[in-house]
């Protein structure tokens, strides 16, 4: 008897020391690799082909958080309360052929803001999404940011997410003059930091023809934090499209805020959807009141992913939209509502001008 109890302990102290140094080898290999943004500037050079922007054009844009192609609307999240870090083969090869045929649709919209873009993650078997996405899209070039890079990812324990490279895309059929992107403060710290992505944006300036420039911004803000996260990134984009604007220019941010727009409120969705506040959160409101909030109010842009989705009882919001200066003229809002079927957010259409 008591040497079967020793040997019962010897296993437990055996499986203790292997867990310890299992997740010890994770945090130094992680921290040995961790991928801390600092910004730059990217090369122009496929963009020559194209045409500048003219104050007469009518221009669009879209902007939509592709989740990585692995949250179709039978897809749950394990940092939402769910059990999965990616679906099945078979379930994100649809994801992923349904978003790739819906984008190749967007050939004439001259600007194409994409968030949570994969390039060599397991959750998304090491498909290149951006360099697929490129060649899909006849009439743009395109160019990716990095902001999330982690060597191992260990959750959910029984089918850890593992190696993740994601980022922001952004495609326009316009010559850019320049395109810059930078990294938001204040992060997550060590050790949680290793784990999650570290938050970017992008800036496409395009040199209009009668003069002054169009800003297009391109943002991915932080979630699953107490709000402070995002009002710092919020103070520091607003100031970047104050400055730009002040100076003269267009400016034009979009992309999935992780905040609901100011006005928002918990009314009946057309489709039917269940509506629902984020509690506790700044709104987005615009540098100051002069500035335009731009959403579809009649959909939802978001779901909750603790669990699949179910039309009428999947609690869903609006977190993507446009932020956009006073001298843009808005002459459409749109959400292409999918039903969530390829992923846990909808592509949303501006149709603008230049005043």
């Amino acid at each position: 008897m008591k040497k079967h109890i020793l040997n019962l302990l010897k296993l437990v102290i055996i499986i203790v020391v292997g867990i310890v140094i299992y997740l010890l080898g994770i945090l130094t290999i992680n921290t040995i690799n961790d991928y801390k943004p600092e910004g730059g500037v990217y090369e122009l050079g496929d963009f020559q082909k194209y045409d500048q922007v003219t104050k007469q054009d009518t221009l669009s844009l879209i902007t939509w958080n592709i989740g990585y192609a692995g949250l179709g609307k039978d897809a749950d999240f394990f940092y939402d309360g769910g059990k999965m870090s990616r679906p099945g083969k078979t379930e994100y090869n649809a994801y992923w052929d349904g978003i790739q045929e819906y984008i190749q649709t967007f050939n004439s919209v001259e600007f194409l803001l994409l968030q949570e873009v994969d390039t060599a993650s397991s959750r998304s078997y090491d498909n290149n999404q951006h360099k697929k996405i490129a060649t899909g899209l006849k009439s743009h070039s395109g160019l990716f940011t990095k902001n999330y890079d982690v060597s191992f990812v260990p959750m959910p324990v029984f089918d850890p997410m593992g190696r993740v490279v994601s980022g922001i895309s952004f495609f326009t059929s316009k010559k850019p003059s320049g395109s810059t992107w930078g990294a938001f403060d204040g992060n997550r710290s060590w050790p949680l930091g290793l784990f999650m992505p570290d938050r970017c944006y992008s800036i496409n300036v395009f040199d209009i023809s009668l003069g002054g420039k169009l800003y297009i911004i391109n943002t991915h803000n932080s979630a699953f934090d107490d709000g402070s996260l995002r009002n710092s990134q919020l103070e520091l984009l607003y100031k970047l499209m104050d400055s730009a604007y002040r100076e003269g220019h267009y400016v034009i941010a979009g992309g999935d805020w992780n905040l609901n727009p100011v006005t928002y409120s918990n009314e009946v969705f057309i489709s039917g959807d269940s509506p629902f506040e984020l509690s506790g959160q700044q709104v987005v409101s615009g540098p100051n009141s002069e500035w335009q909030v731009i959403f579809d109010p009649e959909f939802p842009t978001n779901r909750d992913v603790s669990t699949s989705y179910t039309g009428g009882q999947t609690p869903t919001t609006i977190v993507d939209f446009f932020v956009c200066s006073p001298n843009i003229q808005v002459l459409e809002i749109k959400t292409m509502y999918l039903g969530f079927k390829y992923t846990d957010h909808h592509p949303i259409y501006l149709q603008f001008c230049l005043n």
